[in-house]
């Protein structure tokens, strides 16, 4: 993984100078950002392209911080659309400017703009070795939830920390649960119910064998076009078929995927297909409950110890419209939060796919799927 994060602000006695002003980058100042990545990165440097792409990038802040005309250091921070969640890809300041309080500058700057575009989140990494940056982010306010091992060319591990913005700079913990990357375009339901059965029973064993043999149980066979999908019952019956006990709540009757299938044969046989589902969900004694459920309800099964799939529509991320299933690993008073197992990249530079933060607001929006806003869960719990 390319992605990287590191300052070397250090406490350092402050001179007499004059102030250090913090903007927006621009065109003019692409040498410069390059010359300060240069000097301050023996590995893991972002190139000239892919500087000049964040400059003007919808979904990048990018940062500089001046004295007198020159430039000292920068910042770029990476927002996801769709979520409350924003990142802190990368933080340079050059030596001569360091213990001046020029990162603190840069990353003050930051929330703001990212509490200006409706962000409440702010995650970065950083290695486990940069002691220096470390107590700075500890002491503006991040807090480790997780690591990442090998992720630097260096193969050095990485730290990963959060700051909630705007409220309280602690965070509540996160806890840790499996997430597994699908391997296949039409592969998400399987994917987010491996995860689910991991986070369940920490001896379940995920695998790319496995993943093809849950989305073959729960397809739907055709989608809107390509691979078929996975149903919400064909997952439930998936997982009772591995030894858990499952529901399946549903805002809709069925059928609940014909609206997008191009073909009336194709129609029909999403419809057979279906309709054989339901059939072995009632001989199996698989609850399928249909009625307008709410989102304190999903509070309630996530404080239970069930673990939840969620159907999302994909507009909010990449406006495509694509049914798309995800996990939902917790929720508190403001947010709901999701792993996705098809991690979005901007020209293979990643975004954070892990425990994604979504607004309450934004979620009841993002679960409700098309022309009919079908709203579906798949809820699995031990047996």
């Amino acid at each position: 993984m390319s992605a990287k994060l590191a300052t070397r602000e250090v406490a350092e006695p402050v001179l007499s100078l004059s102030p250090v002003t913090v903007r927006s980058a621009a065109a003019e100042d692409l040498s410069s950002l390059c010359d300060v990545e240069q000097r301050c990165f023996s590995h893991d440097k972002l190139s000239r392209r892919r500087m000049r792409f964040y400059l003007t990038a919808p979904h990048a802040e990018l940062l500089v911080a001046e004295r007198d005309g020159i430039i000292l250091g920068y910042a770029l921070l990476l927002l996801r659309r769709g979520t409350m969640l924003t990142r802190l890809y990368s933080i340079a300041v050059l030596p001569e400017a360091r213990g001046q309080q020029v990162a603190q500058s840069l990353i003050g700057e930051l929330e703001i703009r990212a509490l200006s575009r409706g962000k409440r989140f702010m995650r970065l990494e950083v290695s486990e070795d940069n002691k220096g940056a470390i107590t700075l982010y500890q002491r503006l306010g991040f807090s480790q939830f997780g690591m990442y091992n090998e992720y630097y060319e260096d193969k050095s591990d990485a730290i990963r920390m959060q700051k909630v913005l705007n409220y309280p700079s602690s965070t509540a913990e996160v806890d840790v649960y499996p997430w597994y990357q699908q391997t296949t375009e039409f592969t998400c339901g399987p994917a987010s119910l491996m995860m689910a059965m991991a986070q369940l029973n920490n001896d379940y064993v995920v695998s790319q064998e496995k993943e093809l043999a849950l989305w073959r149980r729960a397809t739907t066979i055709f989608m809107t076009s390509g691979h078929g999908g996975c149903h919400p019952v064909g997952l439930a019956l998936a997982a009772a078929d591995e030894g858990f006990k499952s529901e399946v709540w549903l805002n809709r009757t069925l059928p609940l995927f014909t609206d997008g299938v191009r073909t009336a044969h194709k129609k029909d046989i999403v419809e057979v297909v279906e309709q054989g589902f339901l059939h072995e969900a009632e001989q199996k004694g698989i609850t399928v409950d249909i009625h307008e459920w709410k989102m304190e309800a999903l509070d309630a099964l996530l404080e239970q110890g069930a673990a939840v799939l969620c159907l999302i529509s994909t507009y909010a991320f990449d406006k495509k419209k694509a049914p798309h299933w995800v996990t939902v690993t917790a929720s508190d008073q403001r947010c709901f939060y999701i792993h996705d197992p098809d991690p979005e990249t901007f020209e293979d530079q990643v975004v954070e796919y892990q425990h994604i933060p979504v607004a309450r607001e934004d979620f009841v929006r993002l679960v409700s799927y098309g022309r009919r806003k079908v709203r579906a869960i798949v809820i699995i719990r031990k047996r």
